[in-house]
């Protein structure tokens, strides 16, 4: 019988405006409480909103703690941060926390952990809570600079990670983690664009990888990006994407999956969408766009997710725990 592998906690979804719901996700094998945090863009107000909801059900909280439930979570819960890329969307819970925060790990790309070391944890823009970089070195988070592609253990969890680059524009780029614990695997993606626009293969070449886990029916999920509805020319992507571009993307995957029958070979796989970026008009927003155009556009048959901030799921390749599953969430 199918069970869930890994147990995920968005406490915040936007690409963007609302400061209290930027990209931050918590993800964990089932049965486990270490978690770690994928990106960091909102912490606090998302773990008490998450908390709030019921998603930390199984946490007892101890009777005499001097800590708030989501201070007790963040301290004692959460062991380590993968971050995607240093932009503030990304890192700003993160930075803002710190002073409150135990010690705990970040982990990500050396481009990525250089950025943190020069211009997030640099006594000018926020005090140097690194353990790198402009000193004194207060040395809260200890920097791990991942490899490409090397499996590395995420200390005091069960899962391991490896990490692969992202185009994400001319100034930075991106990663993608690829979280796996006893033989499960869950693919997170930070931002990034199409390669057809970027003029690289990065996504293609990701796709290589996670090809093989996807016919041995071991990948769970994977978190994307759709940050802006179709209307949204080419040249105004600024390395993201879009309903039609990630759909795109997909169909080339299925291709390298089963090139004899591409349309079947994706079929039930789990997708997270994030990062759908706000904006300040007084019509539909984009978040509604975005999920009818990739609807449309499934012709995979995809499990399309809409990530919500505050909903837990237990998530598996080819069923959902329906017990854990919100009647929001949006599905294809």
């Amino acid at each position: 019988m199918l069970s869930p592998k890994f147990t995920w906690i968005p406490i915040g979804v936007g690409g963007g405006l609302l400061e209290s719901n930027l990209s931050a996700h918590l993800i964990a094998p089932i049965g486990s409480q270490n978690y770690i945090c994928l990106d960091a863009g909102t912490l606090l107000s998302g773990l008490k909103a998450a908390y709030e909801a019921g998603c930390f059900h199984d946490i007892l909280i101890p009777e005499d703690s001097n800590l708030s439930p989501e201070g007790h979570i963040l301290r004692h819960h959460i062991r380590a941060y993968l971050i995607s890329h240093p932009y503030l969307d990304h890192t700003q819970g993160l930075v803002l926390i710190s002073p409150n925060d135990s010690p705990k790990p970040i982990l990500s790309l050396e481009g990525v952990i250089s950025d943190f070391r020069f211009h997030l944890f640099n006594w000018r823009t926020w005090p140097n809570f690194g353990d790198a970089g402009e000193p004194p070195c207060l040395g809260l988070y200890r920097y791990l600079a991942l490899s490409p592609g090397v499996r590395t253990p995420i200390e005091n969890t069960e899962m391991h990670v490896q990490a692969f680059p992202l185009s994400h524009g001319g100034h930075t780029d991106s990663t993608a983690f690829l979280i796996e614990s006893n033989g499960f695997y869950a693919l997170y993606m930070g931002d990034t664009g199409p390669d057809e626009v970027e003029k690289r293969t990065t996504t293609k070449d990701l796709w290589k990888q996670i090809t093989p886990l996807i016919k041995a029916e071991c990948l769970q999920a994977i978190f994307i990006e759709s940050s802006y509805v179709d209307e949204q020319p080419d040249n105004e992507l600024y390395s993201h994407l879009t309903p039609a571009w990630v759909i795109n993307a997909f169909r080339q995957l299925a291709s390298m999956v089963d090139s004899k029958l591409p349309k079947e070979a994706l079929k039930g796989l789990t997708v997270i969408i994030t990062h759908i970026k706000p904006d300040l008009s007084s019509g539909p927003q984009p978040r509604k766009i975005v999920e009818e155009q990739l609807k449309a556009h499934n012709d995979l048959q995809l499990r399309l997710i809409f990530a919500e901030q505050g909903k837990r799921l237990d998530i598996l390749l080819s069923a959902i725990n329906s017990l854990q599953l919100s009647s929001n969430y949006v599905m294809n």
